[in-house]
């Protein structure tokens, strides 16, 4: 009977939180990308950026007048999906790119950012054309399918990892790696706080859209989240955000269109 109760109780915490469950609760936890500036970042034990004023949006809509709280819950690359599949977390929101891999295993929002490939180097090596690294060291930030499989398709052989964007950053700043390749909006980010960088590939590959990340069947919680984004969207948030925050920090580096997804929703 014991061992009944232990697998039962192990179970039922492998199945997400509901919308009313969440309510009822007044938590909800939410998994982010820390030190992604402006996207999200800690300052002084709090976070900020676009994607926390995001989740708190959705949050307040989430818990109406009903007092609630958003648990924000730092996440490396390769913990998002583990997270959410065992139940740790309610929605995922740190540039969570949506492919046809990872939608077998959770679900995905509505995008609310669009990206592509970008390659952050020393401006000393002065590089003007990708083929110029296909024999230096280019690394990743965790297991990056989508950005690895692309260079390893273009016949780039030295490649590594490394476990953060931090990580990967120093890499370069140090010497250690020639190229860090990830979403241009991480990239364009370093080149942006450190004058010694620059991204002079930021447009490689298909693009990819960044969604919010949901347990697999999460319908109600999911379907509420894809209403909020709609909604947003019609309110002027992404706009907002875009003209008050990415603009003025990207400083006319990053293309208008990565943040400004209106006729996806226009549509709906």
């Amino acid at each position: 009977m014991r061992a009944f109760i232990a697998i039962f109780l192990f179970c039922a915490a492998l199945f997400a939180d509901s919308l009313d469950q969440i309510r009822q609760n007044g938590v909800i936890r939410i998994g982010v990308r820390d030190d992604h500036p402006p996207l999200c970042e800690s300052n002084g034990g709090k976070f900020e950026g676009f994607e926390i004023d995001l989740a708190n949006a959705i949050a307040k809509e989430i818990f109406g007048k009903k007092e609630g709280k958003i648990e924000f819950i730092p996440l490396s690359v390769n913990d998002r999906i583990p997270f959410l599949e065992a139940n740790k977390l309610d929605l995922v929101i740190g540039l969570f790119s949506i492919t046809n891999e990872r939608k077998r295993k959770i679900d995905f929002s509505l995008p609310y950012l669009s990206v592509n490939l970008g390659v952050l180097t020393r401006k000393a090596d002065a590089f003007t054309d990708i083929a110029q690294l296909h024999d230096r060291k280019i690394v990743f930030e965790g297991d990056a399918t989508v950005a690895e499989r692309f260079f390893k398709n273009k016949g780039f052989k030295n490649l590594g990892h490394c476990a953060s964007a931090k990580e990967c950053y120093e890499m370069i700043r140090n010497g250690d790696a020639d190229g860090y390749i990830n979403d241009n909006l991480i990239v364009l980010a370093y080149s942006v706080i450190d004058d010694t960088l620059e991204v002079p590939f930021k447009n490689l590959g298909p693009s990819d859209f960044i969604g919010i990340g949901v347990q697999k069947d999460n319908k109600e919680l999911l379907d509420f989240v894809n209403a909020e984004l709609i909604k947003l969207s019609k309110e002027g948030f992404f706009k907002k955000a875009y003209e008050q925050s990415f603009d003025p920090f990207y400083r006319g580096t990053a293309d208008k269109k990565y943040f400004l997804l209106d006729g996806i929703y226009n549509m709906l």
